[in-house]
């Protein structure tokens, strides 16, 4: 029998970094970078015990297989169907994509970023504008590029890029690569080609990411899409900007709107969820991973459920989650984590943060919040995720929204 797996391209937390957005004008950079401050006093969340909800019917499909002939343990060929038109409504640009890609919009009022990817889940298109009046050299679009490549994809294993190519349109091409793991611990090499360019006060990375054994059968459709692609330099990056009150350099506001109650079809979890918040799905078989954000892109919550059958200690379950954090963080400006902070419910609290760089190189201390548990073979963690000098300001409507998460021991990870 012939096995296709799929690698779920791009991590939601590595696109939230991204995607993190600054009030104040286009040229806004702050003079110093604020860093964060481990050991001052923060009302920290707290969570109540809670019990375990009744046992539901698990109400999730199977998740179709990808029906591509071939080897066994081989990825499942990216499906690129007929090209449709997308024309951002801000006008700003213009791409022909495939009509069977599903659209991730993780923009913010200052900044564009849109990423497409195909139903196998191992193909993706993503297009990040954002401006900036000053003009850029070839080579400083060459080193924001790399600079981006380095810090958001630098700790993959097997993470390298060629040099710089320029391009009859005056962009530049830097192709670079990883390798990554799909499902059952298959390996690949992810091939990315990355276009920088700039024109007028816009500054525009494209980019196509595919396996890299399956990129001759692809460039002729790739070659055509990247071929596609149109800024209008003219146009302005729509929803204007929130300019605060100091006239300062800080993160967006984060907005929480009014709790809904979010039931996963498994009958795993639930939690109360602002219904103004996006949410990306990026689980896999026997994990379920659920990202939402807020809409300025400067706030997450991450639920990570998965089935393990060991006993874990309390001391052991801190080192999976400081291994964890190490290990997704740990090259960040500024990381640092707390000591842990056993909960009433049993669960155990680490904070920890960074410093991150929002649009116009506006730089911002994060603080997040992960609680880890297990009930029964569930190991969970529940992270917030908000900008350290909002935290005060949101920590009330956070505890809200953590002391409605509820687990299902006896329900199945799909």
């Amino acid at each position: 029998m012939s096995h296709n797996y799929r690698l779920w391209l791009v991590s939601l937390v590595s696109l939230f970094l991204l995607a993190l957005t600054a009030c104040g004008g286009g040229s806004a950079t702050p003079t110093t970078a604020p860093t964060p401050e481990p050991t001052q006093a923060v009302a920290l969340p707290t969570r109540t015990p809670r019990p375990t909800i009744v046992p539901a019917q698990p109400t999730a499909t199977p998740r179709p297989s990808p029906t591509t002939a071939g080897q066994s343990g081989q990825l499942a060929l990216v499906d690129i169907g007929p090209l449709k038109t997308y024309d951002h409504p801000s006008g700003v640009f213009k791409i022909d994509v495939p009509n069977n890609w599903t659209l991730q919009d993780n923009s913010s009022s200052a900044e564009l970023l849109l990423i497409w990817t195909d139903p196998t889940g191992n193909g993706a298109i993503l297009v990040n504008i954002f401006e900036d009046n000053r003009n850029y050299s070839d080579s400083q679009l060459v080193k924001l590029l790399t600079d981006f490549l380095e810090e958001r994809f630098g700790q993959q294993p097997d993470f390298s890029y060629e040099d710089a190519k320029p391009q009859s349109d005056g962009s530049q091409l830097v192709v670079w690569s990883y390798t990554a793991t799909a499902d059952n611990n298959i390996q690949t090499t992810l091939l990315g080609n990355s276009f920088v360019e700039q024109r007028g006060n816009k500054v525009s990375i494209l980019t196509t990411l595919v396996p890299q054994e399956q990129f001759e059968t692809l460039v002729s459709q790739t070659d055509k899409i990247i071929n596609t692609y149109r800024i209008n330099p003219r146009a302005a990056i729509g929803g204007g900007s929130n300019t605060p009150a100091t006239g300062g350099t800080v993160l967006a506001p984060v907005q929480i709107g009014r709790l809904r109650t979010f039931n996963h079809p498994s009958g795993v979890f639930r939690i109360d969820i602002p219904e103004n918040w996006s949410l990306t799905d990026n689980s896999r078989p026997g994990e379920l991973i659920l990202v939402w954000n807020d809409p300025a892109n400067n706030a997450a919550i991450i639920v990570d459920v998965l089935e393990d059958s060991a006993t874990y200690s309390d001391d052991q379950l801190v080192d999976k989650m400081i291994s964890f954090l190490q290990s997704s963080f740990g090259n960040q400006p500024d990381f640092f984590y707390e000591d842990p902070k056993p909960q009433s419910d049993g669960s155990i609290l680490i904070v920890w943060g960074f410093t991150a760089t929002a649009s116009n190189n506006v730089q911002a201390s994060m603080l997040g919040n992960s609680f880890i548990e297990q009930r029964g073979n569930k190991l969970s963690v529940l992270t917030t995720l908000v900008p350290a000098d909002q935290f005060d300001t949101l920590v009330s409507r956070t505890d809200e929204i953590i002391n409605t998460y509820r687990l299902d021991p006896d329900a199945r990870v799909p």
